[in-house]
């Protein structure tokens, strides 16, 4: 009996291992995925996403890729033509995260879900929110956009404050004490707290304010909520700044605009802004004002509130005019889901990355000369976790934005209350969207 028991235990084991060899030699044999892949993006992203694509071959010596390379603006005339018209779209396309509703809404697009499901909990929420429709994946984050208090410390220290990092973070913790600095900045040296323009107003600066209170265009049903009190009372602030000349005049991407970051004796003290300054500065924005800048978290509502906010962003997408879906996906999901490969990507561009596992690097704590030796990775980082989801980019972002700046700069260069300049912003909202 024992014997008998013994040789069908063996014969089940010996199934079970050949069973696993053959599951082994099976996958052995699987091919990888081949082909050839189109991007669409603008430069630099090419080089950007070549970084993050260092040992790719390696695996997959079989894909290869190659750019087209638009203009931003111009991706987003030609891409949703080929989405709707069913062809001349590439295989993979980068889509900055203000459009990417907009082209989610349009179709075409590959539902990636099963593919991003292990990466979830590995995600920033708020970028995979505007990845998202219906429970379903459409795209991959890519670079994070968190916000910012960028500013001067010589400025600061000419008005008698200090400029570490540490106590200016508590000089502007919430949006009153930002105020009563910029108070302070003016009346000491008769320089301006920050560029904001009244009369051709893009509304950016509005948009990141309600982002840090996670509201925006709609709410969480879909309704139009531009004219909510939160929103009127964020609008408020910026016309009090405004009001009693905080604020300079620059409108944003001029030749002035630049002048009042790249200046020694008379720039702006502060900009709310994303990461993503971070590079422009260095680059060709003020690239002379090495070791005047520091980072500081942007200030909360109230003290110990939300400190943190989202302005731009991008995401890749694999359209299903895609021949080599399983190529496309191993491409993207090698270069954004990987944390070499985005640390790379970070060295390469400076992108802050979408993908939280890959925040504890080493590369995040460099100490940069442009900030006098801050560590501005690490806060990037950790203002990433703090993003609330909002309700900004809409399917219909554009059409909103277009039709909400002018009502700012109407209430800013004093021809309507902000509560009006809203309610008309809100009702142009709904004429045009169909939305309640």
């Amino acid at each position: 009996m024992k014997k008998s028991l013994l040789w069908i235990v063996l014969l089940i084991l010996s199934i079970s291992i050949f069973a696993a060899f053959s599951e082994v030699a099976a996958a052995e044999k699987a091919p990888l995925p081949s082909g050839k892949l189109v991007i669409w993006c603008w430069a630099p992203n090419d080089v950007d996403l070549d970084a993050s694509l260092v040992g790719f071959k390696e695996k997959y010596s079989d894909i290869e890729w190659e750019y087209v390379l638009y203009g931003a603006s111009d991706v987003y005339v030609n891409f949703p033509l080929a989405l709707t018209a069913g062809e001349g779209a590439p295989d993979i396309c980068l889509i900055e995260n203000s459009f990417l509703p907009q082209m989610i809404e349009l179709g075409g697009l590959v539902d990636i879900t099963e593919g991003i499901q292990p990466y979830i909990n590995d995600l920033t929420p708020y970028k995979l929110k505007e990845c998202r429709k219906d429970d379903r994946y459409y795209a991959v984050p890519w670079d994070g956009s968190p916000v910012a208090m960028y500013y001067r410390r010589d400025v600061f220290e000419k008005a008698g404050l200090a400029s570490d990092p540490k106590t200016v973070m508590d000089l502007v913790s919430t949006w009153d004490k930002y105020y009563e600095v910029a108070k302070t900045i003016k009346d000491e040296t008769g320089q301006f707290m920050q560029s904001c323009s009244k009369a051709n107003n893009n509304g950016r600066l509005f948009q990141m304010l309600l982002w840090q209170r996670g509201l925006g265009y709609i709410d969480a049903e879909g309704k139009v909520a531009i004219n909510s009190p939160e929103a009127v009372e964020t609008l408020e602030f910026m016309g009090k700044m405004s009001s009693e000349g905080l604020y300079s005049e620059e409108e944003e991407w001029t030749a002035e605009w630049y002048a009042a970051f790249s200046s020694i004796d008379e720039s702006v003290a502060s900009y709310i802004g994303a990461s993503w300054m971070d590079g422009l500065y260095k680059a060709w924005i003020a690239p002379g004002t090495s070791g005047r800048w520091g980072v500081a978290r942007m200030p909360a509502y109230e003290e110990g509130s939300v400190r943190a906010s989202a302005d731009g962003g991008s995401s890749f997408v694999i359209t299903e005019q895609c021949q080599n879906p399983a190529a496309a996906w191993a491409l993207l999901e090698y270069a954004l889901l990987r944390d070499q490969s985005v640390i790379d990507c970070f060295i390469a561009g400076g992108y802050i990355p979408s993908l939280m596992t890959s925040y504890d690097a080493d590369v995040f704590k460099i100490r940069d000369p442009f900030y006098a030796g801050q560590t501005i990775g690490t806060l990037f980082c950790d203002i990433m976790n703090d993003i609330p989801e909002a309700y900004v980019y809409t399917a219909e972002y554009g059409e909103m934005n277009t039709l909400t700046a002018p009502e700012i700069s109407k209430y800013l260069t004093g021809k309507q209350s902000a509560q009006k300049a809203l309610d008309n912003a809100a009702a142009a909202i709904r004429a045009a969207t169909g939305r309640q």
